[in-house]
């Protein structure tokens, strides 16, 4: 066996371990998204809201408003609690509209 073939086959056996592990990497992210593309897209056709980011985002701001505004009710500071859950439904309420 001359020193070339054993460079040859190391050299080999590294590139498939890189690539059974680049492979590997591939597929868990694929499915990863997929499964959070799935999920986004099934909540959005049953609030009926398009799929775009903007759209996510003031989901998100909206559903942050009223947990805060809740929040704040649980804290006897109603007033406030009022006012920043009454936005957070105006947002989510304009949002699903």
């Amino acid at each position: 066996m001359s020193p070339n073939g054993l460079f040859h086959w190391v050299g080999e056996q590294i590139g498939r371990l890189i690539r059974a592990i680049v492979d590997g990497l591939a597929w868990f992210f694929g499915h990863i998204f997929g499964a959070i593309d799935s999920f986004y897209g099934g909540l959005a056709d049953e609030l009926g809201i398009g799929r775009s980011m903007t759209a996510l985002i003031i989901l998100v701001i909206g559903l942050v408003l009223l947990l805060s505004g809740l929040r704040h009710a649980m804290r006897r500071r109603l007033v406030s609690g009022l006012l920043i859950g009454g936005l957070g439904v105006l947002l989510l309420g304009w949002l699903i509209h």
